[in-house]
């Protein structure tokens, strides 16, 4: 196994974005309407999370330029490190969403459509403002890359584009399980382990969780940081609740 990195363990969650509306899925699919964008950053802004993941599909699915005001609506009055994914195609994307107040942008599709653009991003803007977002489906016992943008497979293999990641030394690597999307049964923890001893950047797994023990499963497994978002839509359990969950467990997580 690749060593974990000594960073404390965070959980973020992810806000998917379609029109000004946060809105949630199961498999990518099935999606249903949560409430106003800037009332929900407000919501977790307020609970003080480690970190906000936000997603803008309308831009990513529909290949529509970013909407710089949902940057602002996102920025505005946040006492919170926010990374922002969907649409970034060029340096000036990236260039506009770190001078609006994110910390850090995530890249997805379109490293398939230009695979050195993820080398020109790290050394453009630093490893630290760079994140890698993969989503994987299991297909016939095999992990395969799936292209949100197109609903189709990419050919490349998962292994030799971590490889690529890895290589490039962005940030960190983002491991979205489309089978584990929504339906809060736990984390894939066998790609967990797959991944981890395959990479030595911070690994951040998405898609999955339900309950607390779920995220310990994961950073038991191998996982730096936890994404989540059902949990926090359909549950008892609070930021808190959670955060206070991991701590009796020794977890080492931000208090």
């Amino acid at each position: 196994m690749q060593k974990k990195t000594n960073l404390k363990i965070r959980i973020i969650p992810s806000i998917l974005v379609d029109n000004y509306q946060v809105i949630k899925s199961k498999q990518f699919s099935d999606y249903r309407t949560f409430g106003n964008l800037t009332q929900v950053v407000e919501l977790f802004s307020r609970r003080l999370v480690d970190e906000l993941v936000i997603l803008d599909i309308e831009s990513s699915k529909k290949k529509i330029p970013i909407d710089s005001r949902i940057l602002k609506l996102m920025t505005l009055n946040s006492l919170i490190p926010i990374t922002y994914g969907g649409g970034i195609k060029t340096l000036y994307d990236i260039e506009n969403c770190l001078f609006t107040g994110c910390e850090k942008i995530i890249l997805n599709a379109v490293l398939y459509e230009n695979p050195r653009f993820l080398s020109e991003a790290v050394k453009s803007f630093g490893s630290q403002s760079i994140t890698v977002s993969i989503d994987v489906r299991l297909v016939n016992k095999e992990y395969k890359i799936f292209n949100h943008s197109n609903n189709k497979f990419e050919l490349t293999n998962l292994f030799d584009f971590l490889k690529v990641c890895q290589d490039s030394s962005c940030g960190e690597i983002v491991i979205n399980s489309v089978d584990k999307d929504g339906m809060m049964t736990g984390y894939d923890l066998d790609l967990i382990s797959n991944v981890r001893n395959y990479i030595d950047r911070p690994l951040v797994i998405n898609g999955g969780c339900g309950k607390p023990n779920d995220i310990k499963d994961a950073i038991d497994k191998g996982a730096d940081a936890c994404m989540a978002a059902s949990i926090f839509y359909f549950t008892r359990y609070s930021y808190a609740d959670i955060k206070d969950f991991l701590s009796k467990e020794n977890l080492n997580v931000r208090i």
